[in-house]
C-alpha cells in the first residue's frame, strides 16, 4: 500500500471516528434529555393531581376492600388524564387502585409489588422504567405519595408516559444531527484527501531525494519549503545533509585520488593487509614485482604472494603486532632481491602495511663495486708485483749479466706501460662518468662537429701496422658520406679506437673486419663487425662491466685493461646514444652504435 493511501485512510478514519463519537454522544444526550423531560412532566402532572385531590381528601370516605374503586376519584382521574395526556393511577396506602385513566375498574389490580409503588408506600417518590403490557410500550412510571396533616400516606398518585412521547418531538433534531454528521464526514473525507495528497507529495519528494542520496547522487535538487512545519524542516535538514555529504564525499574523493596518485607514483611496492589476512590495497609497483594478472584485492595474501619468506614475515607481524624488516629473495618472475618492511597500523581494523623495496640494482651495484675494487687491486697488483720482483732481482746482482739485465728491464717497462694504460683508462672512465652525472650546458659545452668517417680513417691509419701484421681485411663502407654529429671529439675518438682496436686484437690472422657508417636526419649508426673469437651468450650481459674479461689470461696477454668496453658504453650514453652487441663464440662479434645527430 502506498504512503498516500496509508495517510488518507488513517487520517480519514480518525476524523470519522471523532465525528461518529460526537454524533453518538449528541444523540445519547438528547435521549437523556428526553427522559429527563418526561420525568419532569410526570412529576409536574403528579404534583398538579395531588393539588387537585388535597381539598377533597378529608371528604373521601374509606372504600371497603371488596369494592373496586371510588366513583369520584375515577371521574376526576379520567378528566385529568384526558386534559394532561398522562396516564394517571390513584392508589390507596396499600397499593390498591382507586382510579385509572387508562383501565376500567374490572381491569384494576393491586400495584403494591411495583417498584415505584413500593417506594411511594415508604413515603418516597418512586420511579421505574419498564414495558407496559397494557399499552404495549416502554413506559416511565413516577409514584408520588399524598400525605395527610399527620404526614401519613393516604393516597399514591402514579403517573406514566411512554419514553418516546417526547422523542417524537426530538426526532427531527436527531435527524439533523445525523445529517450534519454525514455532511461533516464527507467534508472530512475531502479534507483528508487534500491533506493526504499534500503531505504525500511532500513525503514522496523527500523519499525520492533520500533514494537519490542513497544511490550516491549528492547533487540532487532538493526543493526547500519556506513555510512553517516539520516537513519544511525535514527538507532543509536533507538539503544541509546533502551539502555536508557532498563536501565530505569530495574531500574523501580528493584524498583517495591523492593516495592513489602517491601509491601509483611510488617505486616501492605497497600492500595493505587486514587482520583477517585479506588484501585491501595494492599499488602498481607491487603488481609488477609479482606479475599479478588479476586484481588481488579481497583475496588472502598467502594465495597471491606465493613466497614463503614474505608469508612468514606477514604472519610474524600479524601475530606479534610489531614492525619487522627482512631481506627477501624472489626467483619469480625473475631473480630479484627485496627489502620487505611489515608495519602494523594502530587502527580499529588492525591492518598492516607491507612495503617492498626492490634492492636488486643496489645489490648488483654492491657486487660490481666489490668486483671493481677486487679487479683494480688485482690488475694493479700484478704489474706492481712484477716490477718490484724484477727490480729486487736487479738489486741482488742480476744486472751484471747484460742479457738478463735487458730482459728484466723490458719486463719492468712493459708492466709500467700496463699500469699507465690502466690509470689512463680509469681517468677516461672517471671523466665520462662525471659527464653522465652532469646536466644542461655543462655536459655539452665542448661539443663540436665531428666527422665520423674522417675519424675512422685516421684510426685505421694509426692501426695500419697491426692490421698489416695480422693480414686482416678491413672494409669501410659509406666512408665518403657526410656523417657529422655534435660530440666531444676526444671521447668519440676514444670510443672508436677501443672498438676498432678490440676488433683487431681478437680477430685471428687473415680475418675480416667491416666498419659501416650510415646516417639520416635523426641519427647516425656505426657498425664494427669482425670474424674474431666471439663472445659466449653467458658473457654478453656483463661485457660492459669494468674489468670484466671473457678470457682473462688471453685478454691480459694482449694488453687489455678490461675497461675498454665500459668506456665505450659510457661515452655512448653521454652522447644520448645506444649500443648493442651481437656475437657468437668462434664466429665473431658485431657492435652497433646509434647516436642522435
Amino acid at each position: 500500500m502506498s504512503i498516500f493511501w496509508k495517510q488518507f485512510i488513517s487520517s480519514f478514519l480518525i476524523i470519522f471516528l471523532v465525528l461518529f463519537l460526537f454524533t453518538f454522544l449528541v444523540i445519547g444526550e438528547l435521549k437523556k434529555y428526553d427522559a429527563s423531560l418526561t420525568k419532569e412532566r410526570l412529576l409536574t402532572a403528579a404534583g398538579l393531581i395531588s393539588e387537585a385531590f388535597k381539598p377533597s381528601l378529608p371528604e373521601l370516605k374509606p372504600i371497603p376492600a371488596q369494592r373496586r374503586g371510588h366513583v369520584e376519584i375515577q371521574n376526576l382521574v379520567l378528566n385529568l388524564g384526558e386534559k394532561t395526556g398522562v396516564r394517571i393511577t390513584v392508589l390507596d396506602q396499600d397499593g390498591r387502585a382507586l382510579g385509572d385513566s387508562k383501565k376500567s375498574p374490572r381491569q384494576w389490580e393491586n400495584y403494591s409489588d411495583k417498584p415505584e409503588v413500593k417506594e411511594a408506600i415508604q413515603n418516597r417518590i418512586g420511579e421505574n422504567k419498564r414495558y407496559s403490557g397494557t399499552i404495549q410500550k416502554q413506559m416511565l412510571y413516577v409514584a408520588v405519595p399524598l400525605r395527610d396533616e399527620n404526614g401519613k400516606v393516604n393516597l399514591i398518585i402514579r403517573t406514566a408516559l411512554p419514553l418516546n412521547a417526547i422523542q417524537r418531538t426530538l426526532a427531527p433534531i436527531e435527524s439533523k444531527v445525523i445529517y450534519l454528521g454525514v455532511v461533516l464526514t464527507v467534508v472530512a473525507l475531502l479534507i483528508s484527501l487534500a491533506v493526504s495528497k499534500t503531505i504525500t507529495k511532500s513525503l514522496q519528494s523527500i523519499i525520492n531525494v533520500s533514494e537519490e542520496l542513497a544511490k550516491g547522487n549528492l547533487n540532487v535538487n532538493i526543493p526547500i519549503m519556506h513555510s512553517k512545519g516539520e516537513i519544511p524542516k525535514i527538507t532543509k535538514a536533507l538539503h544541509q545533509m546533502a551539502q555536508k555529504l557532498n563536501e565530505l564525499f569530495n574531500q574523501l574523493s580528493r584524498e583517495k585520488n591523492q593516495l592513489e596518485a602517491v601509491l601509483s607514483a611510488m617505486g616501492e611496492g605497497v600492500m595493505v593487509i587486514s587482520n583477517e589476512g585479506k588484501v585491501t590495497i595494492v599499488n602498481n609497483a607491487l603488481k609488477e614485482m609479482f606479475n599479478f594478472k588479476d586484481d588481488p584485492c579481497q583475496k588472502l595474501y598467502w594465495e597471491i604472494l606465493r613466497n614463503k619468506e614474505i608469508i612468514r614475515l606477514v604472519e610474524f607481524s600479524l601475530e606479534s603486532w610489531t614492525p619487522e624488516i627482512r631481506e627477501i629473495s624472489s626467483l619469480y618472475p625473475d631473480e630479484r632481491c627485496y627489502l620487505a618492511n611489515a608495519i602494523p597500523i594502530n587502527s580499529p581494523t588492525r591492518e598492516i602495511i607491507l612495503v617492498m623495496f626492490n634492492i636488486t640494482d643496489f645489490k648488483r651495484l654492491e657486487k660490481i663495486k666489490a668486483d671493481f675494487i677486487a679487479n683494480v687491486s688485482h690488475e694493479l697488483r700484478t704489474p706492481l708485483t712484477a716490477i718490484k720482483g724484477y727490480t729486487e732481482t736487479l738489486e741482488e746482482g742480476a744486472y751484471e749479466n747484460q742479457n738478463d739485465q735487458m730482459h728484466f728491464l723490458r719486463i719492468i717497462s712493459r708492466n709500467a706501460d700496463r699500469l699507465i694504460n690502466i690509470v689512463s683508462d680509469l681517468l677516461v672512465l672517471s671523466e665520462v662518468e662525471s659527464r653522465d652525472s652532469s646536466s644542461g650546458e655543462n655536459a655539452t659545452s665542448d661539443f663540436e662537429d665531428v666527422n665520423i668517417s674522417a675519424s675512422i680513417k685516421s684510426i685505421l691509419e694509426a692501426l695500419k701496422s697491426k692490421i698489416g701484421e695480422k693480414l686482416l681485411e678491413v672494409n669501410l663502407s659509406n666512408a665518403n658520406g657526410d656523417h657529422k654529429i655534435k660530440a666531444n671529439r676526444f671521447l668519440i675518438e676514444q670510443m672508436l679506437i677501443n672498438l676498432i682496436d678490440n676488433a683487431v686484437k681478437y680477430t685471428p690472422d687473415g680475418g675480416k673486419i667491416r666498419i659501416g657508417v650510415s646516417s639520416d636526419d635523426s641519427q647516425l649508426r656505426i657498425e664494427v663487425e669482425d670474424t674474431g673469437i666471439g663472445i659466449g651468450k653467458e658473457h654478453l650481459p656483463r661485457i660492459f662491466e669494468r674489468f670484466y674479461r671473457v678470457d682473462r689470461t688471453r685478454s691480459r696477454s694482449m694488453g687489455g685493461t678490461g675497461l675498454g668496453l665500459s668506456i665505450v658504453k659510457h661515452i655512448v650514453i653521454t652522447h644520448g646514444g645506444k649500443i648493442e652487441v651481437q656475437s657468437e663464440e668462434g664466429k665473431g662479434s658485431k657492435f652497433t652504435i646509434a647516436m642522435p645527430r
